[in-house]
């Protein structure tokens, strides 16, 4: 289903005077005309919004062609909630590439891929793409530190080039190395909370959902998952940048 057209469903159902009914001639002939596009798309996007447990019919007392399409609870959130609503993957996904500065585009198309595996309910395929994701993003934070730092980041440089060394060892030592430069840091980029957010993530995402062991992710922590990944990648991206500079000044 095409993003444009999942969206245009989503608002056009969620105004109280739109024409929802079920019949050839309501919704799906306003809406192909009005974006140019062929019924049978409509039926199929209005159909996979059914899958996605956003939209459901809604008989009423009278004929089928006068049932209603409507909004399901999930629908109503995917259309009216936050800036980091995954159910509203094109708005996520806007919002992330217009931040500043520039979050990595490889570890966007990661948060892609976790988006729609997300609205397709495979929750743990959705934490692992996060995770990637986020090894994206530490891993250039750490090759910036190591340059800062040089020989004091002995440790966090042959974690980086050990490929047996899981993600969260590798975060531990960036970690380490980050610690004595908090003080002076803005407080929104060295905080505690978002440090320990990102290596909890890394954690369940990488070291758990990432191998064989069974481990389940629930829609909920699918759900927490990529409302925090969204501010920790703008923090993490900011501190990289913010470092860089540090390192190109001295």
């Amino acid at each position: 289903m095409g993003m444009e057209l999942r969206e245009r469903l989503l608002e056009h159902l969620a105004s109280p005077q739109a024409e929802t009914r079920f019949g050839q001639s309501y919704l799906v002939t306003q809406i192909a005309r009005s974006g140019a596009r062929p019924p049978h798309e409509v039926w199929e996007a209005l159909w996979g919004l059914v899958a996605e447990g956003l939209v459901y019919l809604d008989p009423g007392i009278q004929g089928p062609d006068n049932w209603r399409w409507r909004l399901s609870r999930l629908g109503i959130q995917a259309v009216s909630g936050g800036a980091w609503e995954p159910r509203d993957p094109r708005g996520y996904l806007r919002r992330l590439r217009q931040s500043s500065p520039e979050i990595d585009s490889i570890a966007i198309r990661y948060v892609e891929e976790a988006l729609r595996a997300f609205n397709a309910r495979c929750y743990l395929a959705s934490s692992v793409m996060l995770g990637v994701a986020s090894e994206r993003v530490v891993e250039g934070l750490a090759q910036v530190v190591f340059e800062l730092r040089g020989d004091r980041a002995k440790k966090l440089r042959t974690a980086l080039d050990n490929p047996r060394a899981s993600q969260l060892s590798r975060f531990q030592e960036l970690r380490k190395q980050l610690e004595p430069m908090r003080p002076e840091l803005p407080y929104d980029l060295g905080d505690t909370l978002t440090l320990d957010a990102v290596a909890n993530l890394l954690r369940l995402t990488r070291n758990e959902a990432g191998h064989p062991t069974g481990a389940e992710v629930s829609e909920d922590t699918a759900y927490t998952h990529l409302q925090m990944a969204a501010i920790y990648l703008q923090k993490m991206t900011a501190l990289q940048e913010l470092l860089a500079r540090k390192t190109s000044a001295d």
